[in-house]
């Protein structure tokens, strides 16, 4: 099992995981009686502009986070989508899993409501980290020093989580 997050990659080519994301965007929008609305690929494995772990981040809108229950179980776990039990707040994380034996995630689900700041936070960050080239080198910096002094995969995701919720912050102002 994992302890510490993938190591770092950088893409030659924002189409190097692309086919994983339409993969699981085509699954997610044609279950039965889905919940989902929109479906977004995000993060590191969308772009070429700094390092990244290996793991499609993909964006889901759902109505009501309470409609989850009907992703959850049978429909994803047979593709090996599992929710992750961590006490998110007003999120539901899950995670497709390469195997179960090493547990190395291959693309983790950001499950939020329309219509929620969340979702706006989300496509805030989003947006900075495709545009703006300054916040781009700042994170790419931040992700490798906290890579280096992060303890666990939690430990580092929590950071990353702060690190996002102040550059929300700041760009309210």
């Amino acid at each position: 099992m994992l302890k510490l997050p993938q190591p770092f990659i950088q893409l030659q080519s924002s189409d190097d995981f692309k086919l994983n994301f339409e993969s699981i965007q085509q699954l997610l929008i044609h279950l039965l009686d889905t919940p989902v609305i929109d479906v977004f690929h995000i993060g590191g494995t969308k772009q070429t502009q700094y390092v990244t772990e290996p793991i499609v981040d993909v964006l889901v809108t759902v109505k009501s986070l309470h409609d989850i229950t009907s992703l959850d179980e049978k429909r994803l776990n047979y593709h090996r989508i599992y929710r992750l039990h961590n006490g998110y707040n007003k999120k539901v994380m899950m995670a497709q899993f390469q195997d179960m034996i090493s547990l190395k995630q291959t693309a983790r689900l950001h499950i939020v409501e329309q219509n929620n700041q969340m979702l706006y936070d989300y496509l805030t960050v989003e947006s900075l980290l495709t545009n703006d080239t300054d916040v781009i080198k700042t994170f790419e910096s931040f992700k490798k020093a906290a890579l280096l002094e992060a303890n666990s995969i939690k430990d580092y995701e929590a950071q990353k989580q702060k690190w996002f919720q102040q550059l929300v912050q700041k760009h309210k102002k």
